[in-house]
């Protein structure tokens, strides 16, 4: 459950390039929470990263990476930033062992990490998913989360498998190492089973890395290489398939490519499908989201013979049957992409006083931060707006299914404009519900305040 804003922020961060092999756009956008917390890597020749040059692979080798962090940002952008020259300097990687390469690449992060005075006790951790395209094959190594796939034809491949607690190998695992699985979450606290950081998963003292209950070993898939049917791959941070299916991705892309949308474009134009309008949903569309488009150019065509040749397999009748980003939006939260993203500026006078502290709903741990089930508890139960701000503030509890202020909650209430200063519920700005609930609260607490009852 983490905080969100009142407005998001929506600008972007892109970037675009290439080479005579791939294309790529890539965009991230912080939206709905507080914080950015997402990385990525884009290294069009991973034999740059190397200072000897006697070491270089003999293949000129493309990296990309999208990195989910939660818990803070730090473990995400050290991942950014070093995985991709750890794999560099790996000697199974110039060996052309790619798979394994790979694999020990990800848990050597892991120690990287612990090496580092300022980060090795950082709580923080991130998703992982990446990939490896070298001119025969393409190899995709993945913990966590996010996601990478690729379009065959315009048919979806996956090239990834999202690690959830609750998958069966994952389960035995956590159970293995002495931990659990609540809630669909890890001790009942993170929402992915495998990642890079979060060591607070990673402490028994006899087991190896790979049989941690959270571990940062990934799995890694390998694809043969056929540019004529290898059309692009997609590599996302759960922000986008929270939204999105695989399918409904390769159908947006191809598109938008058919409506001569740059890469980049694309991206934006997919974030902004997937941006709730509010912030008062379920939390589906209220992360940080990442998304990279990588074009797969064939015996070494330019990007614009890439964008022509794709087009040229969908015709007028099939571009009829790919979904609009209005339409996708409409199905998403029933508002078409101009309104929606009119009113996430220009949200109501209560939303904006209350959405600072406001926490989300999202999918059970699907932000990752590790705070008191009972609560989600209570918001999924649908609680006011205002009491959604004091149990982001710390200052109600739930015990009982009831709901229990401390002193502090007055003068949030104040300024909330939900309670005047002598205490009685102002309803001028709620509806009658909510004046209701507020008023029970408020004369439960004082009664037990009354009797000596300690508020939680």
């Amino acid at each position: 459950m983490g905080q969100i804003l009142s407005h998001p922020k929506t600008e972007k961060s892109s970037e675009e390039g290439g080479d005579e092999f791939v294309a790529y756009g890539l965009s991230c956008m912080q939206g709905w929470r507080v914080s950015m917390e997402d990385s990525h890597s884009i290294i069009l020749d991973i034999n740059t990263l190397l200072d000897d040059k006697k070491n270089a692979c003999d293949n000129q080798n493309a990296f990309f990476g999208v990195y989910d962090g939660h818990g803070g940002e730090k473990v995400a952008i050290f991942t950014g930033e070093n995985l991709p020259k750890i794999l560099a300097k790996n000697s199974l990687y110039q060996s052309g062992d790619y798979i394994q390469a790979l694999k020990d690449t990800f848990l050597a992060t892991d120690v990287a990490i612990l090496n580092d005075d300022e980060l090795s006790k950082d709580p923080s951790g991130c998703a992982a998913t990446s990939t490896l395209i070298t001119p025969e094959a393409i190899f995709c190594a993945n913990a966590g989360d996010s996601r990478s796939i690729l379009s065959i034809d315009g048919l979806v491949k996956p090239l990834s498998f999202d690690h959830k607690p609750t998958n069966e190998g994952e389960k035995n695992r956590i159970v293995n190492a002495g931990g659990f699985v609540d809630m669909g979450r890890v001790n009942g606290n993170l929402a992915l089973s495998r990642g890079i950081g979060d060591f607070e998963f990673k402490d028994s003292k006899i087991l190896p890395p790979e049989e941690q209950a959270v571990t940062a070993l990934p799995d890694v898939l390998e694809h043969k290489l056929n540019t004529l049917s290898d059309e692009f791959i997609v590599l996302a941070c759960d922000g986008i398939w929270d939204c999105l299916t695989s399918q409904q991705v390769v159908d947006f892309v191809r598109r938008y490519v058919k409506e001569n949308k740059t890469l980049t474009e694309i991206c934006e134009l997919m974030m902004n499908t997937c941006l709730a309008p509010t912030s008062g949903g379920s939390g589906i569309g209220c992360d940080n989201m990442s998304v990279c488009i990588v074009a797969l150019l064939h015996e070494k065509e330019s990007l614009d013979q890439w964008y022509a040749r794709i087009s040229n397999k969908i015709s007028n009748e099939d571009l009829k049957k790919l979904p609009t980003a209005d339409e996708l939006s409409n199905d998403l939260y029933k508002v078409d992409l101009e309104t929606k993203l009119s009113d996430t500026k220009d949200e109501d006078s209560i939303n904006g006083k209350i959405g600072g502290l406001r926490s989300t709903t999202k999918d059970v741990g699907d932000d990752h931060d590790n705070e008191d089930e009972d609560d989600d508890d209570v918001l999924k139960g649908g609680a006011p707006a205002f009491l959604q701000q004091l149990l982001a503030a710390s200052s109600a509890s739930r015990n009982n299914n009831v709901i229990y202020l401390d002193p502090s909650a007055t003068s949030i209430l104040q300024s909330l404009g939900v309670m005047e200063e002598d205490g009685e519920v102002n309803s001028e700005n709620n509806d009658a519900d909510d004046d209701a609930k507020i008023k029970d609260i408020s004369e439960e607490t004082t009664e037990g305040e009354e009797n000596g009852t300690e508020a939680n």
